[in-house]
This record gives structure tokens, C-alpha cells and sequence, in this order.
């Protein structure tokens, strides 16, 4: 009887060893804050936050953005898109309003198990340089699509 105890003791440690495991391999389930701040360079050039691994979702698990500061001012406007490996584009580009509450965007179906970064570029053709800083998510929880509004 003793063994059958610590076989069941054993079994049911490596399921809750296993289950958190998969659950902790992927961000897919949860909705992160990470904080970004990057520069936008004149022109519509494009700028660059840092990387984020985006693991195997599908085109049914968004991107979040939320734009919450801008050197350029209060209420202005960015693009913003997901961005891969060779500067390739993993969403389209959306104009962001800063100060608005997030946003939750389609990626490519391509943007799967790969780093995605988030890139941005002025909405304006002009020689301004400025900071953008805010919250982002490469891979969130189940949302609304902002780009279906």
C-alpha cells in the first residue's frame, strides 16, 4: 500500500511539474505590461523597442500597444507595427493617438516562434526626432481586435 501511495505522490508531482512548465513556456494566456521607450527618427524612418520572443499563436492571439507618451506631444500620433527578423514586418501598420487606451492588433501568421520587435514611424514627413514610450505585448490573452473598429 505504501508504494502505491508514493507512486501516486510521483505521478501527480511530475503532471504539476509538466503543467506549469507549458504554461510558463509561453506568454500566450496572460496580458504583460512591458514597458518600451525608443526613439522615432526623422523622416519616417523607423525606429526600433526591444525584442520579444512570440511563441507558436496563431493569427487568433493579438499584440497589444499602448501608446502613452510622445516628446512629439500630447495627443499626437505614431505608427506602429511588429517587426521580425531583417526589419520584416509581422502586422501592418496602425496610427496610434497617445493617451489612448490599449490597443490589440492581428499579427502575420508568419510572426509565429520567432523574436518580434516593436517599430514605430512618425505619421508625419518631417526632419522631427522624438522619444515614444508606453506598454506593449507581443503575445497576449484572447481580446477584442482594435483593427476590426
Amino acid at each position: 500500500m505504501n508504494f502505491y501511495k508514493r507512486l501516486v505522490a510521483v505521478l501527480a508531482v511530475g503532471a504539476l511539474s509538466i503543467g506549469a512548465f507549458a504554461f510558463g513556456a509561453s506568454a500566450y494566456g496572460t496580458d504583460n505590461n512591458t514597458p518600451y521607450s525608443f526613439t522615432v527618427p526623422a523622416n519616417q524612418e523607423i525606429g526600433y523597442g526591444s525584442a520579444e520572443y512570440r511563441g507558436n499563436s496563431g493569427i487568433e492571439v493579438p499584440w497589444k500597444i499602448e501608446f502613452t507618451f510622445s516628446a512629439e506631444g500630447k495627443g499626437t500620433s505614431t505608427y506602429y507595427y511588429l517587426s521580425g527578423p531583417w526589419w520584416s514586418h509581422q502586422s501592418n501598420s496602425y496610427m496610434i493617438k497617445q493617451g489612448e487606451k490599449a490597443k490589440y492588433y492581428h499579427a502575420y501568421d508568419t510572426a509565429k516562434n520567432m523574436d518580434v520587435a516593436l517599430a514605430a514611424y512618425n505619421n508625419n514627413k518631417n526632419d522631427k526626432v522624438y522619444m515614444v514610450a508606453g506598454y506593449w505585448d507581443e503575445e497576449t490573452a484572447k481580446h477584442t481586435f482594435s483593427d476590426y473598429n
